[in-house]
């Protein structure tokens, strides 16, 4: 492979890797013709535990039970009796308040609209029942001269209502909690849906900014712009797994300068991969990170995966993620690499890629993790 129009070293006749995947043990399971995809779409209505259900119902049921019985006093009520219907009518438009603020937290529909008619209930509720029990205290005769429901004692009815706003209280506690936790939980999940399968389509393979090359540019960024693209090819033969997901060009965290080149992502697994092409010679990554090429330490190259990957997982703990740096020949000559146990990354060879790398994701090769996939999208450069 010759890169685009370059003179100089990188000009040269450059070989391309010729390794397949089918070659593999990975490579050759019988995979399913669609990934698993978690977390699943969620329903619309946030789903309650069996108390909150029971406690929901039973809310129901003594509020329009309440409702329909003041409302049976009021038109039974005296036309002249301006005040006791002033009275049923304020409690029995009370409860309906309350049904209808419960009832729009639980479809988690104008939440703000509900938030306000709760606690218009609950005020005027409380400072209800704190009048009846002074004036029950204090003149029973002017207690009995208001009574709501006159074949029932005012006592009593005081009691039910006070355990009635307890109740909506406990139930408006539950239900908010539940659904409000819910609700932000699917607005996670159709918010990294959207992200990585956009109009509801799946891609397979998400590019990010192509490397700008021009008459500035070095021959070590023209190298990398070459090494890019001699590994896409071999990183798409990961595609064989219905699970796994190509994501090109992710920023390194912390950095102007430097990126990673792909990331391979199946499960809740990332493959961090970066390519370089380097000179024929003998290579070693040393304990420190350090590139040694025939014995010396070379201060022009660097491979920054690890820090990547170790920034990465900072920054997302529940992921699994590791990295690899391929290298290509640039010419075709013999060029041997090693790497010291300590480092988080592995120099590989193109076949050593594509072999460790479908090994590690294979596990999880027919599952789709959402958020992960929506972090490495997400990562991309700007």
């Amino acid at each position: 492979m010759n890169n685009a129009g370059d003179t100089g070293t990188v000009g040269q006749s450059i070989p391309v890797p010729n390794v397949r995947a089918g070659q593999f043990e990975w490579a050759q399971r019988r995979w399913a013709n669609q990934a698993t995809v978690w977390p699943k779409s969620p329903p619309r209505f946030a789903p309650l535990t069996v108390m909150t259900h029971v406690l929901f119902a039973l809310f129901l049921l003594v509020a329009l039970a309440g409702v329909a019985a003041y409302l049976f006093e009021y038109i039974g009520a005296p036309v002249a009796d301006l005040s006791r219907q002033l009275v049923l009518g304020a409690i029995a438009a009370d409860l309906v308040l309350v049904v209808i603020a419960v009832t729009l937290c639980r479809v988690n529909i104008a939440t703000g609209l509900a938030r306000i008619l709760f606690l218009f209930f609950a005020v005027t509720a409380i400072l209800g029942l704190a009048y009846g029990g002074v004036v029950l205290a204090l003149n029973n005769n002017l207690a009995s001269e208001f009574t709501t429901i006159p074949y029932l004692a005012n006592l009593p009815l005081l009691i039910a209502g006070a355990l009635f706003v307890v109740l909506a209280i406990v139930v408006w506690s539950r239900l908010n909690t539940q659904v409000s936790s819910f609700a932000h939980w699917r607005r996670n999940i159709m918010t990294a849906a959207q992200t990585v399968f956009p109009g509801g389509l799946r891609e397979r393979y998400f590019a990010g900014e192509p490397l700008v090359l021009n008459e500035n540019s070095g021959e070590l960024e023209r190298r990398l712009a070459v090494a890019e693209r001699l590994s896409t090819p071999l990183l798409e033969q990961l595609l064989v797994m219905p699970g796994v997901t190509l994501v090109g060009g992710l920023e390194l965290p912390g950095s102007r300068t430097s990126h990673v080149g792909h990331a391979v992502v199946a499960g809740s697994q990332i493959a961090l991969i970066d390519s370089v092409l380097w000179m024929p010679g003998q290579y070693v990554l040393d304990a420190w990170g350090r590139v040694v090429r025939d014995g010396k330490i070379d201060e022009h190259i660097n491979v920054t995966t690890a820090i990547a990957a170790q920034r990465y997982s900072a920054d997302r703990p529940q992921l699994k993620i590791r990295s690899w740096a391929v290298v290509h020949r640039l010419a075709d000559a013999p060029l041997t690499i090693a790497t010291e146990p300590q480092n988080a990354v592995r120099l590989v060879t193109p076949e050593d890629l594509l072999r460790e790398v479908g090994e590690w994701l294979a596990p999880v090769g027919e599952q789709i993790d959402t958020f992960a996939l929506q972090f490495a999208v997400n990562s991309r450069l700007k």
